[in-house]
C-alpha cells in the first residue's frame, strides 16, 4: 500500500496543471474478477483517520439447523488403533452436534466480500463468524452457535456378514451390512426444519423419512477429494489397493421438520466389503 501511494503521487511541473499518475476508477462496479467499491468526495488529511460505510442494504435470510455425520473407519482397522487413538475416536463420532446457521440469499447487486461478520439481534451481540465471498444472486450460510436444545443420538450396529458374497481373479471379499439410526430430541419451543446429512463408508441402501441416497466419486468429490479433507484418522492406516476397488462413500440427506419435546428417528442401511 506504500508503494501504491507514491505511485499515485500528485506531480506538478512546473508551468503545468497537476496531474496524476493514479488510474481512473471511475464508479462502483465490477471489472473482470475484481469488483471496486468507489466513495465519492472523500478528504482526509495526512494523519486523520476515518471508519467511513461503504454502502448498506438488506437481505433475506432464514434459519438453517443442520447436522452433519462423517463416516467413521471399519471394525477391521480400529482392532489395529492404539488406545489414545481409540478414544480420539470415541470423542469424534459419540457427540454429533446441531449447528444453527443464517442462510443469506444476496439479492443486492453487491457481492458480500469475505470478512468478520457481527451478529446483533434486538440490540444485542448474538455470535461473531465469518462471511465468506458471495457473488451477487448467490446465497451463503453464516454460522450462529452450536443448537443445545437439540440432542442427538446416532448408532450403527451389524446386522450380516456373507463370507464369499463377491469373487474377483480368484479372491473372495466378505459383505458386511449395517444398520443405522439417528434419532434427535428438540426441546426448543416450536418445530425446527433440520437438514441432515449423514456419509457412510461403502453404500448406502435404503433410507426411511424419504431420505436422499447417493454414491459419491471419491476419486473427484471435493469434498473428501484432498487429503486435508480425509478425517484424521484415514491416515492411520495403510489402505489396501482393492478397498477403492469395491467400497466408496454413500452420503444420505434428509430435510425433516422437528416437533418440540418429540424423538424422530432417522434409520438407514448400508454396506462395504472386507477381504
Amino acid at each position: 500500500m506504500s508503494a501504491a501511494a507514491l505511485a499515485c503521487e500528485y506531480r506538478s511541473p512546473i508551468g503545468t496543471e497537476g496531474s496524476s499518475l493514479c488510474p481512473e476508477i471511475g464508479d462502483s462496479g465490477k471489472t473482470e474478477d475484481l469488483f471496486v467499491f468507489n466513495v465519492q468526495h472523500v478528504t482526509l488529511k495526512r494523519g486523520e483517520r476515518m471508519v467511513l460505510p461503504v454502502t448498506e442494504f438488506t437481505l433475506d435470510y432464514h434459519d438453517v439447523f443442520t447436522l452433519d455425520l462423517p463416516f467413521g473407519p471399519p471394525p477391521e482397522i480400529r482392532g489395529n488403533l492404539n488406545s489414545e487413538q481409540q478414544r480420539e475416536l470415541a470423542r469424534l463420532f459419540n457427540a454429533p452436534k446441531v449447528l444453527h446457521k443464517l442462510r443469506l440469499a444476496n439479492t443486492s447487486k453487491y457481492p458480500l466480500t469475505t470478512a468478520p461478520a457481527l451478529l446483533i439481534r434486538q440490540g444485542k451481540v448474538l455470535a461473531q463468524g465469518l462471511m465468506t465471498y458471495t457473488a451477487a444472486g448467490s446465497t451463503v450460510e453464516l454460522p450462529v452457535t452450536t443448537a443445545v436444545d437439540v440432542q442427538v443420538k446416532k448408532s450403527d450396529l451389524e446386522t450380516k456378514r456373507t463370507p464369499n458374497a463377491l469373487q474377483e481373479n480368484g479372491t473372495s471379499y466378505s459383505r458386511i451390512d449395517l444398520a443405522g439410526k439417528v434419532t434427535l430430541t428438540s426441546n426448543r419451543s416450536r418445530a425446527t426444519e433440520i437438514e441432515i446429512t449423514r456419509y457412510v463408508l461403502g453404500t448406502a441402501d435404503r433410507a426411511e423419512h424419504d431420505g436422499k441416497i447417493e454414491k459419491i466419486n471419491a476419486f473427484e468429490t471435493g469434498e473428501y477429494l484432498a487429503t486435508a479433507d480425509l478425517p484424521s484418522w484415514w491416515s492411520w492406516y495403510n489402505w489396501p489397493s482393492w478397498w477403492s476397488s469395491f467400497n466408496g462413500i454413500g452420503r444420505i440427506s434428509w430435510k425433516v421438520t422437528l416437533e418440540p419435546d418429540k424423538a424422530l428417528e432417522l434409520t438407514y442401511d448400508w454396506h462395504y466389503f472386507w477381504r
